[in-house]
């Protein structure tokens, strides 16, 4: 990754986004509730990352009901399966549909958003740098 690429994906081109406004444990209880089929993972410091792609990915991503887009957050709260301990970073696979609550879901996981964030776009190739 190029420092002018890095700069511009720590530093600036993304816009704010409101999370969940629960606190940690009536976010876990509406997860649960309303997502009893899926583990859950409460994050913060997030980001809703758009992933650049070209046709035939979308294509693909389509075909198996998803979208480009993925959480990336420095901070886990929470993950009910314990797969991330608290203060862990975590990105998510791609989503399968998300609500302006705050509640991201992927095949497996539903990431809830707690607090604002960001969106940004950014390519497959800068994405897979930040692991």
């Amino acid at each position: 990754m190029n420092l002018e690429r890095l700069e511009k994906l720590i530093g600036g081109d993304r816009q704010t986004v409101k999370g969940c406004n629960l606190s940690a444990d009536e976010a876990a209880a509406v997860a649960h509730g309303k997502f009893a089929q899926h583990s859950f993972c409460l994050v913060q410091d997030w980001t809703i990352l758009d992933l650049e792609t070209t046709d035939e990915e979308l294509n693909v991503l389509r075909s198996r009901g998803l979208k480009p887009v993925l959480i990336y957050a420095l901070h886990v709260v929470h993950d009910s399966r314990g797969r991330f301990s608290t203060g862990d970073w975590v990105r998510s696979s791609f989503q399968q549909s998300y609500d302006d609550d705050g509640f991201f879901l992927t095949k497996n996981t539903v990431y809830v958003l707690l607090g604002d964030g960001n969106r940004q776009q950014i390519t497959a190739r800068d994405f897979l740098s930040l692991q």
